[in-house]
Parts: C-alpha cells; structure tokens; sequence
C-alpha cells in the first residue's frame, strides 16, 4: 500500500488511536494544548492506546536534549557552590597592642562580598570568614597597624618674663634660648623656673609638677594617637598654678588648657599671661622627639589559623 509510514511506535498493549496520540505529545510538550491527563485515563478505558517515541524519532531526541541539559545545569551548580565552599576559610587574628573595634575599620574594605567579621574584645580577637587570597591582604594591614605604641620624650623647660626689672644678663640654664625669646616676646628678663624631660607612650596621660613648693606649676596632657606621621596631639594641653585654697588643700588653678599639635624635633614656644599687655608672663618651651621601638614586635606573631571550611 502506498502513502506517508508513520514513525515507528513501541505498543504498550493497545493499538493506537489519535485521542492518545495527542494526548501523550501534550504532556511531552509537543502537541496541542488543552488536554488534561485524565484523558489519558478514558482513552484507556476506552481501549486505547499511548505511544511511546522510538530511539529514532526526532521526539525522542528533543526529551533526551532537556534531560541532558536539566542534569548539566544542575551538576554546574553543586560544583560552583562546592569551589566556593572550598576557596572559603577562616582566620582568627589576636591582637596584641590596639583595639580590634579600630582594626575592624580598617579591615572592612578588604573583604569580599561574602566575607565577614566577628569581633571578641574581650579576647582581643578577630574572626574573619573569606578567600584565601583576602585574609592573605587582610594580614598584612593587621601586622602594619598592630604595633607597639610609639614612645616620646618631651623636653619642657617653663620660664618666668618680666617687664618691671632692667635689663640684664640671661640666666645660663637658658643660655641661647633666652635670645631666641627676645626676639619673640617684648620683656626684659627671662629666667627659668624649672626643667624636665618627660616620657610617655601614645594613648597614655603624662604629669608633671615644675617648681617649688608656693611657687610649683602642674604640667599635664594626653597623647593621642600619632599614627605614623611627624604630628603629635597633645589633647588637652594643660598648664596649671598650684595654690593652698582657704581649707589648706593645694588645688589647680587652670592657665592655659586647649588641644595641641605638635611637631616631632621642633622646639614649640608657649606663652601664658593674663592679658596682652601683662608685665609678667610665664613661658613653657616644648621639644618632643620620638624614641625608638628597640626589638619592638609585629602584630603577625600573635595570629594564628583556623584550619576549618565553612
């Protein structure tokens, strides 16, 4: 008999019939829309038929297709999720000499997106979760911030100005910075009331009281954190004159107090008076110099790994 073969079809017990036919291309996403599976379920019972695609059909091809590429995209999935699990990994820093809320400021550019930081002060301990690569970056910014602080001298000599007396020779203990005063202040005589060197580290207090008893000064200041430049502030700044108050207690009385930037190995002036054209002023001459870190540690030597993969 002549005319169009039809594409060979597996039987699944009954002869086929058009109804099933359209039936099963539905479901498989080929045929015309509208049909539920409950018609496959009366053209059963009616003796019908469903069709399975030989291996050979260009239907068969199109399922197998979706299949394999469902199973691709899948597979991609588990492995890219499984690289990154694998890139993953988690630092604890121990700091030694700062505080870790300060490091975590400076950390935060560093990390990736999916990075992130726990922070346990009362251990001085930081916990970073990110790649490789970042807590390789991120531990080298911690090493160069988590250093001992620095240590400065400060070399204060405070000197009394007068007006009312002739004038004449500078005392020697100022020897040539009496002159240097001269040409900066419009008084007669300069004489020292006291000298002292000073230490103190950065983030610390420093105190001092100059002079004699009922006529002694007290020297005081905080220094804040100098980073690693040339400047170095002094806040607050204080000079005061110790006086026996009506109850017999030596209290402060305040002479000058502000915040103060200073320059390391620059001798800074500061004159103290009651009024500009006062006739007696007190002077304090500052030198600050930094001493050096001898055998001073890095940060590095207190970190260690958590060897774990989130």
């Amino acid at each position: 008999m002549t005319g169009t073969r039809e594409p060979a079809v597996r039987s699944l017990g009954w002869s086929g019939s058009s109804t099933a036919r359209s039936t099963f291309e539905n479901v498989a996403g080929t045929g015309p829309p509208g049909l539920h599976p409950q018609q496959v379920v009366r053209s059963l019972r009616r003796g019908g038929g469903i069709r399975v695609p030989d291996e050979g059909t260009e239907l068969f091809t199109r399922v197998r297709k979706r299949v394999f590429f469902a199973a691709l995209a899948a597979f991609s999935l588990f492995a890219l999720a499984l690289l990154a699990a694998e890139e993953a990994a988690v630092k604890v820093f121990i700091l030694k000499y700062r505080q870790v809320e300060e490091a975590a400021l400076l950390i935060r550019p560093h990390l990736s997106p999916a990075g992130s930081v726990t922070l346990t002060p009362r251990l001085r301990a930081i916990t970073i979760t990110d790649r490789e690569e970042n807590l390789r970056m991120i531990a080298k910014v911690i090493a160069e911030f988590d250093t001992p602080p620095r240590g400065f001298t400060f070399a204060v000599k405070l000197v009394r100005a007068r007006a009312e007396v002739p004038a004449g020779s500078i005392e020697k203990e100022i020897g040539g910075l009496g002159a240097k005063l001269k040409t900066l202040f419009q008084f007669n005589d300069y004489s020292l009331i006291d000298s002292t060197v000073l230490r103190g580290i950065e983030g610390a207090p420093v105190a001092a009281q100059l002079g004699e008893e009922g006529n002694a000064y007290l020297l005081n200041f905080w220094i804040e954190s100098a980073g690693s430049g040339d400047q170095v502030l002094l806040s607050p700044f204080s000079l005061s004159r110790l006086r026996r108050n009506p109850q017999g207690r030596i209290v402060p009385v305040a002479l000058y107090r502000a915040p103060m930037a200073v320059t390391l190995n620059q001798t800074l002036v500061i004159g103290a008076s009651k009024d500009e054209g006062s006739k007696n002023a007190l002077i304090l001459v500052l030198l600050v110099q930094e001493t050096p870190r001898a055998g001073a540690e890095r940060g590095t030597d207190g970190q260690k790994t958590v060897e774990k993969k989130p």
